[in-house]
């Protein structure tokens, strides 16, 4: 019984210890961090997104796309521990890229063109959709879109028509 106890014990202060050093999105230094994709310094709060690896180690874009590309291209993807978009209503929150709602809207320019903006949930998309136009993605289309109109055109040298 008492090595159950002492188990259970050293089992619970592990995974606090292992919680503690769970890899978190970093502050951005807006003005002054470099994005890790196009070396552009960050200065948009709305659009700053980041890539945390396992080790905790956060790499910084100015914009969701440039962190799409990035995922993309890696040559570690498995190194790749969470990726991290703002909440574009309120800029000091950051949402999983996986779980977060994008609009993709001509009249709302993001820094690097792709005109791609992220939400906490569909209502506040749907809300920047009535303003802005456009369309309501997830972050799978968000991929789609980067390789379509930078990654695929870089490599081939032509537009694809959809």
């Amino acid at each position: 019984m008492k090595i159950q106890i002492i188990l259970t014990f050293t089992f619970a202060a592990l995974l606090a210890v292992l919680s503690a050093c769970e890899p978190k999105p970093q502050p951005i230094n807006y003005g002054s961090d470099g994005c890790e994709y196009c070396r552009m310094t960050i200065t948009e709060p709305e659009f700053g997104s980041q890539v945390v690896n396992n080790q905790g180690r956060s790499f910084k874009f100015d914009s969701v796309e440039c962190m799409a590309a990035y995922d993309l291209t890696t040559d570690n993807p498995e190194n790749i521990h969470s990726l991290w978009v703002p909440n574009f209503l309120e800029r000091d929150e950051w949402i999983e890229a996986n779980e977060a709602v994008y609009l993709h809207s001509e009249t709302l320019r993001s820094p690097m063109g792709l005109s791609l903006s992220a939400y906490a949930d569909r209502a506040s998309a749907e809300q920047m959709l009535q303003e802005h136009g456009g369309e309501i993605i997830d972050y799978n289309r968000v991929k789609e879109i980067v390789q379509e109109e930078w990654l695929s055109n870089r490599n081939m040298g032509h537009h694809s028509h959809h």
